[in-house]
């Protein structure tokens, strides 16, 4: 399925229509060959590859730059983790496509290939840009690579594994508190919303909005996160051992619930 897989700002069936965003302007385009990992628990991943293109010029020389150094860094950690490949990271400015409590949002497209949507006018961008932008690195990288295999989710449960693993990545990489729409949840609502989602698990017609962001529904927004966030936290819990990275080309159905 040739969708956009994203981090909290938005859909796959949003994405479907945003396949069609053209006319983009390239204003810088900046290639990084990192150095591997020296950590000696690393697997031998190769040196990933990191072009990061700006689409306009909204941001300031100096954002620029910040979010330059940002993807490369982050890029570069994961490849110790997770064999990352080569990768593409595009940046427009566009504030209804972020996290609104947030200024960014991400986005993966494909293997080897994200994008990083900003809100010029976030009033901390330059504070966010340091701190929270490296959570959405983290996360959209882990989806690519997964890309690859098993592939883009087609079932609600890939949905949920797909975006459960892409969060603890983060949490384990980045050693980063448990993003908002991973516990959005209590215990008690992810019980009652993880039963009501059973019998749509195997369907690949499901609603996307709805269980990920609460879109026309009576379900709370970020249900979809949280409750993949749950399934990952309970495998490892039953694994010891095992970690997101370890995890990220796992079938979903290894994290089927009971």
């Amino acid at each position: 399925m040739a969708a956009r897989h994203v981090s909290p700002v938005s859909s796959v069936a949003n994405a479907r229509v945003r396949r069609a965003f053209c006319g983009w302007l390239i204003v810088g385009c900046l290639v990084v060959a990192c150095e591997k990992s020296s950590s000696p628990t690393a697997p031998a991943n190769p040196s990933p590859s990191v072009s990061v293109v700006f689409l306009d010029a909204t941001l300031t020389a100096d954002q620029q730059e910040t979010i330059r150094q940002v993807v490369v860094s982050t890029v570069e950690r994961a490849s110790a983790a997770i064999d990352v490949g080569a990768l593409r990271c595009t940046v427009s400015s566009d504030m209804a496509r972020t996290i609104p409590e947030w200024g960014l949002g991400g986005y993966a497209l494909g293997p080897g290939d994200i994008e990083i949507v900003v809100d010029p006018e976030f009033g901390a961008l330059d504070s966010v840009l340091t701190s929270r932008l490296p959570v959405l690195v983290a996360h959209e990288v882990h989806h690519t690579v997964r890309w690859r295999n098993p592939g883009p989710y087609g079932t609600l449960l890939d949905a949920f594994v797909f975006e459960g693993l892409a969060d603890h990545f983060t949490v384990e990489l980045l050693g980063a508190a448990i993003p908002p729409w991973s516990m959005a949840l209590t215990p008690p609502e992810i019980e009652r919303y993880l039963n009501r989602a059973r019998p749509e698990l195997d369907d690949t017609n499901y609603d996307f909005n709805a269980w990920f962001f609460g879109r026309g529904s009576d379900l709370p927004r970020w249900t979809g996160y949280s409750i993949g966030f749950h399934l990952v936290d309970v495998y490892l819990a039953n694994h010891p051992g095992r970690s997101a990275a370890s995890l990220v080309h796992e079938p979903s159905e290894s994290f089927r619930p009971d």
